[in-house]
């Protein structure tokens, strides 16, 4: 049985968690960092399987973070991750049997994310009035709630976004 790490690491040490890659149930995930995570940095690391639960999967390891950023962030985050991972899997052109691997990390302040697969790569577009309207959203949706975000060739294709609390 092949086995996933999911990691989050803060300044005092790390945690690491092998969970079975055909297991993918919020109840296999630790509840919740520990309980002054939200004055550290916190890191989660999965590699998924690119199929039909990697988004579920990757919003489990989002929820690992409560309480280590702010509950805005996380959910931002949340939605601009499932909709980058299902990018991943559906459109990327990444062999079946491929993985897709998600960094988080997090802090008071900020929450960054990346997503990397074993696809082509791609140049974005902005969407088109021609383009249907029950799909496309994702990095249109990525492009006005992130901070930041962006698109890596090398040394696999991957997206990457940050968002930030505002400042008052």
């Amino acid at each position: 049985m092949s086995y996933q790490h999911a990691q989050t690491a803060h300044a005092s040490g790390a945690t690491v968690v092998r969970l079975p890659l055909t297991e993918r149930r919020l109840s296999a995930l630790p509840e919740r960092p520990s309980a002054g995570c939200a004055a550290r940095r916190a890191r989660v690391q999965l590699q998924l399987d690119a199929g039909p639960e990697a988004a579920a999967a990757a919003r489990a390891a989002i929820a690992m973070l409560e309480g280590c950023a702010p509950g805005e962030l996380l959910d931002d985050a949340r939605l601009l991750t499932s909709e980058v991972v299902t990018n991943a899997v559906r459109h990327s052109g990444a062999p079946a049997d491929s993985a897709v691997d998600l960094e988080v990390a997090a802090s008071p302040d900020r929450v960054r994310v990346e997503v990397a697969d074993d696809g082509r790569g791609f140049t974005p577009r902005p969407r088109s009035a021609h383009q249907s309207q029950g799909s496309g959203w994702g990095l249109h949706l990525v492009e006005r709630l992130a901070s930041r975000w962006g698109v890596e060739g090398q040394p696999r294709p991957s997206v990457w976004f940050e968002l930030e609390r505002e400042r008052d």
